[in-house]
Formats: C-alpha cells, structure tokens, sequence
C-alpha cells in the first residue's frame, strides 16, 4: 500500500462516518427479548422497501407512535396502515400493509409472538429460514437473511448465514476478502481480516454486524455494479484508483 493511498481501517471509519451503525444498534432494537425480536422482523420488512434506511427508521417511528406493535399489527387494518407507511415514502405501502399484518399474525400463530422460541426448535439454517418465510407470504429470502445476519452469534441455527452480496463485492475491493473467500457460509475470512485491523487505530465499527451493514451500502451504490465513478468513498475509492 502507498503511504498516499487510504488504509482500511481508515476507509471503513469512513463508511462508518457516512452510513452509521446497523440498524439494529441504530434504532435501539434488543435482540434479546421477544418484543425486539418482533419489532426487528417489521424493520425488515420496512428496510425491503426502501433504498434509504432513513424512510424505514421513520416509518418505524411512526409505527411506534401509532402503538403499533406486533401484537396491534396482527389487528390493524390495511388502509390506515398504508396511509401511515405512504407517509414515510415507502415502496409500495398498498402491499406493504398487508404483509406487515400477516407477518404479525403468523408470528402470532406459528410460534405464539417467539421467535427465540421459533428458532430454538430449528434444526440449522435451511430449516429456520424456511420457517420464518413461512410466517407471511412477501416474506422473502433477502428479508429472512437480513433478519438473522444480527443474530448469527446468538442463534446456533444462523451461525452460517452468509455474508450480504453486495457486501462481499465491498469486500473485495477494498481487499479485506480475496476472489473465493466467503462465498457461503458464515463470513469467516471477513471475521478474520477485521481481527488483524490494528486496534488502536480503526476508528471505524469493530462489530462484524455494523462493518457488513456499511460495506453493503457500499457495495450496492457502487461496487456490486463496477461503478466505480459513483463510489461514496470518492478519490479513496481503490477501484477508481486501480484504473486512473
């Protein structure tokens, strides 16, 4: 690396600075209670509508104000709900409603409001990710995936979620992971490659969740579609260095 061109903790501290934390930790959502498990699976719902993070978050608060819950969602109707997720500028909140509904209505019904419990009695990944799509048709894989990467160290069955593709091509063009590296599996060579960042000096996140969280923003405005041109990371970005 030349002394001139940026490091990657300096590049990750970056990113940090620019996107923030994973939602999770943004948003204050506990991961460990039943009610923050719920309330993170309709943030993945609102978070699969919408490019910005920034709309979900508000739809989400608007959610909260309203005393809409999971436990209310599974007895809201349709319209005032998709005029409130309207609101926030949601994709498609006419079908966004109906989903978030019988999303709260299967979570009532499959696993009666756990989710911990849900998962507790699934036998590896396939299984849980097949169970959580289950709760409401719309529900899909990229939904689930993002629902459990959060959770990879605390639920045995999401321990092999694989890394976010998007965030994997982040990865690679900023050299943490080489061609071939994490492409199933859980993201042992990006665990690996952020435990030799020097310490002192990554200002950036050092949770695994916040640092794929930023590299997939990353990947998805620019390196996931080799544009490099509209990187975030501007004259740092390595593949715009790579061919100037």
């Amino acid at each position: 690396m030349s002394p001139l061109e940026p490091s990657p903790e300096a590049l990750l501290a970056e990113l940090a600075r620019r996107f923030g934390p994973h939602p999770v930790r943004a948003w204050q959502i506990p991961l460990d209670s039943d009610a923050g498990l719920a309330r993170w699976l309709v943030a993945c719902a609102l978070l699969s509508r919408s490019a910005d993070p920034a709309r979900a978050a508000s739809a989400l608060r608007s959610l909260d104000a309203a005393g809409l819950d999971a436990p209310a969602l599974a007895r809201a109707t349709p319209l005032p709900l998709a005029a409130l997720l309207a609101r926030a500028e949601l994709r498609d909140p006419d079908t966004l409603a109906p989903l978030l509904i019988r999303l709260a209505r299967g979570l009532r019904e499959r696993c009666e409001g756990s989710l911990a419990r849900l998962a507790s009695a699934c036998d590896g990944l396939e299984d849980l990710g097949s169970r959580l799509s289950q709760l409401a048709p719309g529900f899909g894989a990229a939904a689930v995936l993002a629902f459990l990467r959060p959770l990879r160290g605390a639920w045995p069955a999401a321990r092999e979620v694989p890394l976010d593709p998007a965030a994997r091509a982040a990865a690679l063009h900023l050299g943490l992971i080489a061609e071939g590296d994490d492409e199933d599996g859980e993201p042992g060579a990006l665990r690996a490659a952020l435990a030799l960042l020097p310490a002192a000096e990554a200002a950036g996140p050092a949770a695994l969740g916040d640092v794929e969280w930023v590299l997939s923003r990353l990947g998805r405005a620019a390196c996931a579609r080799n544009q490099s041109a509209r990187c975030p990371l501007g004259a740092g970005c390595p593949q715009r260095r790579a061919h100037s």
